[in-house]
């Protein structure tokens, strides 16, 4: 069984692409595409339908001219999508990317994949484990309170609020569903109808006094 991430690795040089095979496949379950992706959204669709657990890639992406978009304009169609994926950018102009780059986990020197790969797969790790990490415990929190209310007991307002958070948070990592923002929204409907209904038996019993 693999038991290895599966990451996307995104460079326009085929020198690059071998370069970061070799020093990371023995590490992750890898999916690099000889040629680039047309555009960011197809970039996208690949990403999802590797169900990448991270994406390493080059900042300038459009230097050879095959492709008109940046590692930034990518990193932008990834957070349309899921606003937590690990995205990790590597890059010979490192000091341009930390100025232009506004949405990404990391950016570091692309010498990192071979004077310092341990570093970098180490650092990958370290991001793909603290996301998962935080998924599973959303979503044991969900259980342990979803499986109080089908016991019939009523939610604290402190679960009541961790719910919604933990809602939100998994919301945000499959943008593409509809299904969890209606069940938030359903769910903060059917708390305001609770809420106003205990405002209005409050005011009756205060006219019965």
């Amino acid at each position: 069984m693999n038991n290895k991430y599966r990451i996307v690795y995104l460079d326009e040089e085929v020198g690059w692409q071998t370069t970061a095979y070799t020093a990371l496949h023995d590490e992750f379950d890898m999916c690099i595409p000889e040629s680039m992706p047309k555009s960011v959204k197809e970039v996208w669709s690949l990403i999802n339908e590797f169900d990448a657990q991270a994406v390493i890639l080059d900042y300038r992406l459009n230097d050879a001219g095959t492709v008109s978009y940046t590692g930034d304009d990518v990193v932008k169609e990834i957070r349309k999508h899921n606003e937590y994926l690990p995205v990790f950018i590597i890059t010979s102009y490192e000091d341009d990317a930390i100025l232009e780059c506004k949405e990404t986990q990391s950016i570091r020197g692309k010498y990192m994949i071979k004077d310092a790969i341990n570093t970098l797969i180490n650092m990958v790790k370290a991001g793909i484990g603290l996301y998962n990490q935080k998924k599973e415990e959303a979503n044991r929190l969900l259980t342990s309170l979803q499986e109080k209310m089908d016991r019939k007991e009523s939610l604290s307002e402190c679960e009541i609020a961790d719910k919604f958070d933990m809602e939100l948070f998994l919301s945000k990592l499959d943008k593409d569903s509809s299904v969890r923002g209606n069940m938030i929204q359903s769910n903060t409907f059917a708390k305001l109808d609770e809420m106003i209904s205990l405002a209005k038996e409050i005011v009756a019993n205060y006219k019965k006094e």
